[in-house]
């Protein structure tokens, strides 16, 4: 079993696609991930194959109750305080460890200060520190700690995985857009329909041959949709009649379940729905890790932080209402800026990656070893 023990409510969404990822790259060991009762209450979505359970104790025979039910083969500790009880119990195990995300203030408890000598002692059960930052690496070995153990990675943050498409209909559609202009709405909900239409129209004044793309939250509303567009006085598409995109339509609605991966790979530009007119926002990072670029309203919950990694790698626009929208579409609309907001959106989220391999690497390879 490989355990994954979450430090900190901050490390669950890393912690979660660390174990999705060890959990589809293992076929001879389960992940078990643990974390303190008020942190597991803020783990859901977990991944198949990856089970949850407290972190014991910090007392002898918790950990010992711990160990005789769970024996497992490798550990990646992420962030967080250390406990000394249990730690010492791995090194006296001489179980294969690496402390991830590793920061001053959680080497030590609380209350307590930092001295070397407790800093070389709190991670000697650790084979590979990575730290979040370069004084904690100069802290530890400072205090004895081998430099060769210690590496300054920067925090590690959740790895965005690419949605999954058809690639024969990703083939087709590429064809039949035949490199148009266009702009994808995704996961839009039926408040936001309207906006989507006054943007267009405002977008479209720089660009006449402009298409849209609408993907709605509920797909059974393709063709409601369609015909709110078409009193406006757009031509409109829809992909559960059978239509394909042409020249002549100014809106195509793409309301196939499953599909949103399709779009994200076909758009340059993608606008993230529920941000303008709330219902709950969907993932930014679905579209940018495949090389979308991000627009998005205000009304960012339940992924405000996920939001915020983009701005501040400058890699998405927010906007405050329909009007705004369609001057930004307008305006990125334009291969240069797509390309732009693009490639800092993949690099901030590919950013983690070597390193995440590495991790997935070492861990898959000590179990087999240990087979």
């Amino acid at each position: 079993m490989i355990w994954v023990h979450c430090g900190s409510g901050d490390e669950v969404p890393f912690c979660l696609s660390l174990a999705s990822r060890l959990a589809e790259a293992s076929d001879v060991a389960g992940v078990l991930l643990t974390a303190e009762p008020e942190v597991l209450e803020m783990i859901g979505g977990l991944p198949r194959g990856v089970e949850l359970a407290p972190v014991p104790a910090d007392t002898a025979s918790k950990v010992r109750a711990f160990w005789e039910d769970r024996a497992p083969r490798y550990l990646i500790w992420v962030g967080g305080t250390l406990r000394p009880v249990l730690l010492r119990w791995i090194e006296k195990l001489h179980l294969p460890a690496v402390l991830v995300n590793a920061r001053t203030a959680g080497l030590h408890g609380k209350g307590s200060r930092w001295l070397p000598r407790a800093g070389r002692t709190a991670v000697a059960a650790f084979d590979r520190i990575l730290t979040a930052d370069g004084a904690t690496a100069t802290r530890l070995m400072r205090s004895g700690v081998p430099a060769d153990r210690v590496q300054v990675t920067g925090p590690l943050l959740e790895e965005a995985l690419p949605l999954r498409h058809d690639a024969n209909e990703l083939t087709v559609m590429a064809e039949a857009l035949d490199n148009r202009p266009m702009w994808f709405a995704a996961d839009i909900v039926n408040q936001e329909v309207m906006h989507m239409i006054a943007a267009h129209l405002v977008a479209s004044r720089r660009n006449h041959r402009l298409l849209l793309i609408i993907t709605p939250r509920d797909c059974t509303t393709g063709a409601q949709i369609a015909e709110t567009l078409r009193e406006a006085g757009l031509i409109a598409g829809v992909r559960s009649e059978g239509d394909d995109p042409t020249e002549e339509q100014q809106v195509y609605v793409a309301d196939l379940e499953g599909e949103i991966g399709l779009w994200y790979r076909i758009a340059p530009l993608t606008f993230i729905g529920g941000t303008l007119s709330g219902g709950g926002a969907t993932s930014p990072f679905d579209a940018a890790v495949l090389g979308s670029a991000v627009v998005h309203g205000t009304r960012k919950a339940p992924h405000d932080a996920r939001f915020a990694r983009l701005a501040q790698a400058e890699a998405s626009r927010e906007v405050r209402s329909a009007s705004e929208l369609g001057v930004a579409v307008g305006a990125l609309i334009a291969p240069e800026q797509t390309a732009r907001l693009a490639l800092a959106g993949w690099e901030e989220l590919t950013r983690n990656a070597e390193t995440l391999n590495t991790l997935v690497r070492d861990a898959l390879h000590a179990i087999e070893d240990a087979a």
